[in-house]
């Protein structure tokens, strides 16, 4: 077994709106808003020059706090195959809404994007030393989901 350092930020009050198309069934359906956090889970086999696991004061300079918010701060985020897609279109052309079209739509998927972005951001500092195992998204203090790394 393996000794790891691991470390965790939570980024939060991301003002979104969405729209699961898919969810006939329910009033997920509907345009509705959340206050997303998004905690994610930081790990090294060994620490930095400052003894962190991240520095994460350095998310600035590597463009993961300009994407989270350019992601999640005020926007709208639809599915690319919703069938009222360019009608969001329209209203961002508008200037209604900041519109972030979405490979898949629902926190499972948004913690994956986090995860993934992250990890690609990290592979290129410092040696590849820090990696992300586990992001979980909130919808609110009920509901979350949770991507990682499965040891299966």
């Amino acid at each position: 077994m393996m000794n790891v350092y691991r470390s965790t930020k939570l980024f939060s009050n991301y003002s979104v709106a969405l729209r699961q198309h898919k969810a006939q069934h329910s009033h997920c359906k509907l345009l509705h808003g959340y206050a997303l956090e998004f905690k994610v889970w930081f790990e090294a086999d060994t620490l930095d020059d400052m003894n962190w696991v991240v520095d994460f004061g350095g998310f600035g300079h590597m463009g993961l706090k300009d994407w989270m918010n350019d992601m999640f701060d005020h926007t709208l985020l639809i599915e690319k195959d919703d069938p009222y897609l360019d009608f969001f279109q329209s209203a961002q052309m508008e200037g209604i809404c900041k519109l972030k079209i979405m490979d898949k739509m629902g926190c499972e998927s948004l913690a994956k994007l986090v995860f993934d972005k992250f990890n690609y951001t990290l592979s290129k500092q410092d040696a590849g030393r820090c990696r992300v195992v586990k992001v979980e998204c909130f919808e609110n203090n009920k509901n979350s989901a949770i991507y990682e790394i499965s040891n299966k």
